[in-house]
């Protein structure tokens, strides 16, 4: 018998560790509810990975077999797991963040030679696509050239059933927690998020190129939930889209593109995650006003773009990507509010909080040197909203006190005028300075 321990790859499809480790026999499914990543989350994250857990307990159960939930540190987990089942490997999909990597040493390290890690989390796994000198990529324009060069790995299917699996008498197959999220969630499982992507292929693809820059964000996938936990193959996505063809086709396929890119920044640059990218914008004199922060991520600045991209933030979990690139250079370039403390509350109000994408699209949208995103290139937060919610729609929505128009409902806590001065000054020295090496 041998495990498959799930993480970020929570569905049967497309998964190279379930497919190898039942090349050897039968197996059974694991998931690890790990205290360091389950207590350092929100309840809306929580509740979906839970929800998502559960799902697959049931495609598992369908098919023959189980799933395992056990909680816990998985360095100490897992062993124990082994031993009781007498199981003969653990297969994984491979995951890159820092925290990951050190997790699975740790495993490694307790499991000698009896753990296996697959390919499986994105299209193109950090550190496949190099330069040809051998480093990493920088830029995205010609990662993403040599990305699509690369070809898309061979999808593999789901098992229909699973071998007969003999289970020591009494196990306990583990509870999956159930918790109260606070906002509405998408159906779980990685049939219903097929379904999603069935949905936008047939209705929004084709002019997703069109469509994407709504503030609003009807022109998007939303399949982003599902991407994170794995629910949904990215490989299985890029080739149904890819099928159908088209300018928005390539487009939304170079957004995997990116998520790829944001996952391979992080693995070889782990500092990331505390750090800018290139470290003199370390050197921005940060604002830390807990009340400005608070006016913020509450959506109370009394500027309608970024209150209405908070707020809907904050009563559903989702956001346009030309939303999140608005409140982040409003936190960052105007407000000079920290950005990692930013960032971080951010991301846990996300469902899909994908530490890699969330911290790459900071990064770049704060112009912290991510991709050598132009430090001078400061929204203009009025004609953003005239832009891309024309009729206003989206900002009555969620901002009705402003009526539907871009300008200030009520004094801004902000002079946005005096605030993009004060950030060009200061940032235009910064540029002017000597770099301190490659972060």
């Amino acid at each position: 018998m041998n495990l498959v321990w799930h993480r970020a790859d929570l569905r049967l499809h497309d998964n190279p560790a379930l497919v190898e480790a039942l090349k050897s026999g039968p197996a059974l499914g694991l998931v690890v509810l790990d205290p360091n990543i389950l207590q350092n989350t929100s309840p809306r994250r929580r509740a979906w990975f839970y929800q998502n857990t559960a799902a697959l307990r049931e495609a598992y159960l369908r098919r023959g077999s189980f799933l395992l939930v056990r909680v816990g540190l998985p360095w100490e987990v897992l062993p124990q797991v082994v031993s009781e089942l007498a199981a003969n490997r653990v297969y994984a999909v491979r995951n890159s963040t820092p925290y990951a990597r050190l997790r699975d040493q740790k495993v490694g390290e307790a499991l000698p030679g009896r753990v296996s890690w697959l390919e499986g989390q994105y299209i193109q796994e950090p550190g496949n696509i190099v330069k040809p000198d051998g480093g990493p990529y920088t830029v995205f324009t010609p990662y993403s050239r040599r990305w699509w060069a690369a070809g898309a790995p061979v999808l593999l299917e789901a098992p229909t059933y699973f071998p007969p699996t003999p289970l020591p008498l009494g196990l306990d197959l583990g509870t999956v927690p159930q918790e109260t999220p606070g906002v509405p969630l998408p159906p779980a499982g990685e049939e219903a998020a097929q379904r999603a992507l069935e949905v936008f292929l047939r209705d929004r693809l084709t002019g997703y190129h069109q469509t994407r820059d709504a503030l609003g964000g009807e022109g998007t996938s939303r399949l982003s939930c599902y991407f994170t936990l794995g629910v949904l193959s990215p490989r299985l996505a890029a080739q149904r889209a890819l099928q159908i063809g088209g300018e928005g086709a390539r487009k939304w396929v170079n957004e995997l593109c990116w998520r790829d890119f944001s996952g391979d920044l992080l693995y070889h640059r782990p500092q990331m995650m505390t750090q800018a990218f290139d470290p003199r914008w370390n050197d921005l004199p940060w604002n830390d006003d807990d009340e400005l922060f608070e006016a913020w991520l509450q959506g109370q600045t009394g500027i309608p773009v970024v209150d209405a991209s908070m707020r809907e933030l904050q009563a559903t979990g989702f956001l346009s990507n030309r939303a999140r690139m608005v409140v982040a250079q409003f936190a960052v370039k105007l407000a000079l509010l920290p950005w990692q403390k930013c960032e971080r509350a951010f991301r846990d109000l996300l469902l899909d909080g994908d530490n890699a994408s969330n911290l790459q699209g900071w990064q770049w949208a704060g112009g912290l040197g991510v991709d050598a995103a132009p430090y001078f290139r400061v929204f203009n937060l009025i004609t953003q909203a005239e832009a891309h919610d024309p009729s206003g729609t989206w900002l009555k929505r969620w901002v009705p006190e402003s009526g539907g128009k871009p300008q200030p409902y009520q004094t801004p806590l902000l002079d946005l005028h005096l605030a993009r001065k004060r950030y060009l000054a200061v940032a235009e020295k910064i540029a002017k300075s000597e770099p301190q090496g490659s972060a």
